[in-house]
């Protein structure tokens, strides 16, 4: 690379070039340039609010006049309803005919009325007016003296119909209306064209006003960013070469101000990253290792939880449903040793699958986002008691609950402690006596102590620390079934919990598993994970 010739420091550097007040900003180059396409942008805005507001009322005026067309229709349509009604009596002389008639008489008054409040000028309403004068006349000169002819006789209502005069009044009022309704549509024709004009030019003024600035900002950008871009990419270079180590290098100069001074810092911190950089270096060794450590710790959990959750869990599956399927369908056709080879890969399947199933409790106390909240231990240990009914049935077992206290904890976590120490307690009893278990709580220096006491087979002292391992058991599956997990489960609540889980016990005569908790939880709650 060519040697660049550069003054030794970069006080010397900016004393060659024009004080920093005699640069123009970073802020100049940028916006000064922004100020023709900003107020294009705003004469554009303010064109389409204008626009919009001329398009509101174009479109109001559309909803008014077809507000006053169905007035109109309603109208013309009342008109038909009471000539019909007054015709069907003078007909029929049935009185049912009155009905339609003077409905009607009151649904033209109110469509009037209405029509009245929505008249666009004055003219229309004495047009409206001349309607309702029309309908009246009809009604005092021919419908109603028709209607008392035709209570005395049908020929006397006949001869005032045969006059005619009530047909020559309505065939004026339809005309009036027929007006009226062409005067309307012209309207609603003028206000849908204006409101359709306006669009139109809202439109355009918003898409040529758009597409110019976007082409003055395009214009703007390319010369601000040839301007900057190439005192940033001086600075740049320079900077590189800082990064490879050469940490003589200086800044170009440059006839911004904020870049001239970033360029002096610049070399004030090459100056300092060269005094320091051996021991960043050798920062950046340990915790290079411990990334190493902690990346591989998380790709084996995720990898097992993984495995546990998908790769095991779904063939298992199918393996205990076609087994089953297996079980149902040939049970009894095939030799006993064949049902019996069945019943041992059913039952193997299911062990695997506690076994899974316990494995993701276990990892899930390792991720479970860990809150500490006041908690009822009496509650927690009803439910848990509510859940292991059948187990304490089937082992006529009898469990004495003491007083328990209200901790501050994790609900969830001390739960499922306190629920794999008493299904321990009621599995591993002894079978000469009945099971009996008692759950109760003491404070002890500072602690509360949850203890769950059994009057089971108990536990050689040998093996005290041996039985909260994974996958550790004493006995066989077949005397005592179980994946051998559910005390390490606790263990790792306990820990997660920022307590103690202790064991009193010695063989046949019970066991004493006690879970010594905090007053207060640990003062960095903080999980690894937030769970599977």
């Amino acid at each position: 690379m060519p040697v660049v010739s550069v003054p030794p420091s970069a006080p010397d550097r900016l004393a060659a070039h024009p004080a920093d007040g005699a640069r123009p900003a970073l802020r100049d180059h940028l916006l000064r340039p922004l100020l023709t396409p900003f107020v294009l942008l705003l004469g554009v805005g303010a064109a389409v609010v204008y626009g919009v507001g001329r398009n509101d009322q174009a479109l109001q005026r559309v909803l008014d006049a077809q507000a006053r067309t169905q007035l109109i229709s309603e109208l013309t349509g009342q008109v038909a309803a009471m000539e019909n009604g007054q015709r069907g009596f003078v007909i029929t002389g049935q009185s049912r005919f009155l009905a339609p008639y003077q409905e009607a008489q009151a649904s033209f008054q109110a469509a009037a009325y209405a029509l009245h409040d929505l008249s666009v000028d004055e003219a229309q309403r004495l047009t409206l007016g001349q309607v309702q004068t029309l309908v009246g006349r009809w009604q005092q000169e021919a419908a109603q003296p028709e209607i008392q002819a035709r209570l005395g006789s049908l020929q006397a209502a006949a001869g005032l119909v045969a006059q005619g005069r009530g047909r020559v009044i309505l065939e004026r009022a339809r005309g009036v209306l027929a007006v009226l309704a062409s005067q309307e549509n012209a309207r609603l024709s003028e206000a849908t064209r204006q409101s359709q004009a306006t669009l139109n030019a809202v439109r355009w003024v918003s898409v040529g006003g758009l597409l110019l600035g976007m082409a003055l900002l395009v214009a703007t950008a390319t010369r601000v960013a040839r301007t900057v871009g190439r005192h940033v990419q001086e600075l740049n270079v320079a900077a590189q070469d800082m990064a490879r180590g050469e940490y003589a290098r200086r800044m170009p100069g440059s006839p911004v101000q904020e870049l001239a001074v970033l360029g002096a810092q610049f070399d004030l911190m090459a100056q300092a990253v060269q005094e320091r950089e051996q021991q960043l270096r050798r920062s950046a060794q340990a915790l290079e290792r411990s990334n190493e450590q902690l990346a591989r710790s998380n790709r084996e959990l995720e990898q097992f939880a993984y495995v546990a959750s998908h790769d095991l869990q779904e063939p298992l599956r199918t393996i205990g449903s076609y087994t089953e399927l297996l079980a149902r369908r040939y049970a009894g056709q095939l030799d006993e040793r064949a049902d019996q080879y069945i019943a041992f890969t059913t039952a193997a399947t299911q062990r695997l699958k506690t076994l899974i199933q316990d494995l993701l409790s276990y990892s899930r106390v390792r991720r479970t986002q860990r809150f500490f909240v006041p908690t009822d231990v009496g509650a927690l240990v009803g439910g848990v008691l509510a859940d292991l009914h059948a187990q304490i049935e089937a082992a006529g077992a009898q469990v004495e609950v003491g007083s328990l206290p209200t901790v501050t904890s994790h609900p969830e976590l001390l739960r499922q402690a306190l629920q794999n120490l008493i299904s321990n307690a009621l599995k591993f009893r002894a079978p000469d006596r009945p099971a009996q278990v008692r759950i109760s709580a003491a404070q002890q220096e500072g602690r509360w102590v949850l203890s769950v006491q059994d009057n089971g087979i108990g536990i050689a002292p040998e093996y005290h620390e041996r039985i909260f391992g994974v996958f550790q058991r004493l006995h066989s599956a077949d005397a005592y079934p179980g994946s051998g997990i559910g005390l390490s489960v606790a263990r790792a609540v306990a820990e997660a919990l920022g307590a103690e889980l202790r064991l009193s016990s010695a063989p046949d005569q019970g066991s004493t598993f006690s879970l010594a908790l905090p007053v207060r939880p640990p003062a960095d709650p903080s999980p690894e994970g937030t769970g599977v």
